[in-house]
């Protein structure tokens, strides 16, 4: 068959080996997944390019498997007698993803003598490797994951094969008994998904705020993390759910940026020991980068409504915060909007509810959205009704090792939403738009599961809701200088080496009085009624 190109012999549950001696010369993709009694494998063709061997019983690999020149895909997952590895793996040149994961009784890897270029994924979640080889050559390795080690007393760290890798993007080591990252975390630059979650740390370096590409954090149940840094401004998931002894939390959480437009959500569920400057200090930073966002989105003229919101943040607690104007005990709201509420400094609305999962015994879900229906209505009888989400969760959002959260508390949820497009356009297509009319709104909040069906198991006990209004130009929320100003200057001096100033002299003025201004900003310069 020196035409074939594919053969697929997955789930052949009876099939032991395959015959020697043949070749097949346009073999491009063979599957042996789910041969659970292949117990050897033999080179059938020199050009394949995706092998599939997952969940046979190998108990290791050809020697001279160098001669797949032209390999791109080797997948090993659940080959749980796999015992080694060849030592000619290094030849793969062509090599660009090695799947290991579940690998029970693989314990370790051969030499990588040569540098494998093309290599870029390599997963080895739940596999007993103890230790890398002396030499291993994946400077160009993208993904890692190591998730679910069954390795006890050690930091995890020395399994960490891409040592000078400037490539790295996504780490999984979850669950991977790491008690500490090292100072010079901050080299893996291009750094995007990094998942720690379930090991021992009790801090992050300092040097991780310098990840400026860092989009996702997730420390769920790092039940020994008592400290977090200064995040980078980058993030726009970070999940701390579990973190029972979490108490100090960097102020600012991150030093944000003028020219931001990531979306931010900060999820701090079952963390007991944030006390209420903590709290205020979490929402503190939301009302500040939710300003700075809905700033960048006038300048752009962004058309349209955005569901999601600016920022979102949960933490522990039954209580909302008292500078929420309307606040009333269940899930909805109905109230009349103060005259000329909708003026030009409006930017959209602060949400706020208390959820009580008392009643969540025994119910799992990957996701959950907590949401807001509502509906702004003039004496001429006009309306116009939208959607928000204040926030929530999805598991499958970070590590591939994930599992369903179990609420048993009461737990704040926060949003800043930009809902300013969409009033305006209704205000101008209503007549005599240049005068506010009296308004009425009202809001229904409500929670969803990954299905968008409607949770009864949760309730929402308690809600809020506030205006949204950017500063006027003379406002100066820090220390007589202008937000913007701060940002701006805070922004070049992270990202631009100044002529004749060292790192460590930017470094001190950031870490000095910058983020002290920052500490100082007014709250209500961000967050009011209307100007008289």
């Amino acid at each position: 068959m020196n035409k074939l190109i594919y053969l697929n012999l997955r789930e052949c549950t009876s099939l032991k080996s395959l015959p020697e001696g043949i070749n097949l010369k346009s073999l491009k993709t063979l599957i042996l997944s789910g041969c659970s009694n292949l117990q050897e494998f033999h080179i059938i063709s020199e050009n394949i390019e995706s092998l599939y061997l997952e969940g046979s019983a190998i108990e290791q690999i050809v020697e001279h498997i160098g001669s797949l020149c032209n390999l791109i895909l080797l997948n090993l997952k659940n080959c749980r007698r796999l015992k080694y590895l060849p030592n000619d793996l290094y030849k793969l040149k062509s090599l660009q993803e090695l799947i290991l994961s579940g690998c029970s009784a693989l314990e370790s890897l051969p030499p990588i003598k040569e540098e494998m270029e093309c290599l870029e994924i390599l997963l080895m979640d739940g596999t007993t490797i103890k230790q890398t080889p002396e030499k291993i050559c994946l400077s160009k390795l993208k993904m890692f994951s190591f998730c679910g080690s069954s390795i006890k007393g050690t930091t995890g760290l020395i399994l960490l094969p891409f040592s000078g890798s400037s490539f790295l993007s996504d780490l999984y080591l979850t669950n991977s008994y790491i008690d500490k990252l090292p100072d010079n975390f901050s080299s893996f630059h291009l750094l995007r998904c990094l998942c720690l979650s379930r090991n021992n740390i009790e801090t992050l370096p300092e040097s991780i705020e310098k990840l400026h590409c860092l989009w996702l954090l997730d420390l769920k149940h790092c039940c020994k993390l008592n400290s977090l840094p200064v995040l980078p401004s980058s993030l726009q998931y970070v999940d701390a759910n579990g973190c029972v002894s979490l108490e100090k939390i960097a102020k600012p959480v991150t030093l944000p940026l003028v020219t931001d437009r990531m979306h931010t959500t900060f999820i701090f569920t079952d963390c007991f020991k944030l006390n209420r400057s903590e709290q205020e200090a979490i929402v503190a930073q939301a009302q500040l980068k939710s300003q700075l966002l809905a700033r960048t989105s006038l300048q752009h003229n962004h058309k349209g409504l955005v569901l999601e919101p600016l920022v979102a943040v949960c933490f522990p607690g039954n209580d909302i915060p008292s500078w929420f104007c309307y606040q009333r005990m269940g899930s909805s709201i109905e109230t009349d909007l103060l005259p000329h509420w909708c003026n030009s400094k409006f930017i959209g609305a602060s949400l706020s509810v208390v959820v009580s999962f008392k009643d969540n015994e025994g119910h799992h879900a990957n996701r959950l959205s907590v949401r807001c229906k509502c509906e702004f209505k003039n004496q001429n009888g006009q309306s116009i009704s939208f959607s928000f989400c204040l926030g929530g969760w999805n598991e499958s959002c970070g590590s591939s090792c994930h599992e369903s959260r179990k609420l048993r508390s009461d737990h704040v949820f926060i949003s800043y939403n930009n809902c300013s497009v969409p009033i305006l356009e209704w205000r101008e297509k209503s007549n005599d738009s240049n005068r506010c009319h009296p308004t009425s709104a009202s809001f229904e909040f409500y929670l969803t599961d990954e299905t968008e069906r409607k949770l009864e198991c949760c309730k929402v006990i308690r809600c809020g809701m506030s205006l949204l209004y950017a500063p006027d130009e003379n406002d100066r929320g820090f220390q007589g200088i202008r937000v913007t100003d701060t940002v701006e200057r805070t922004f070049s001096e992270a990202l631009v080496t100044i002529r004749g100033q060292s790192h460590s002299r930017i470094e001190e003025r950031r870490n000095g009085k910058i983020r002290d201004e920052i500490l100082d900003m007014s709250i209500s310069s961000i967050i009011g009624g209307p100007r008289s």
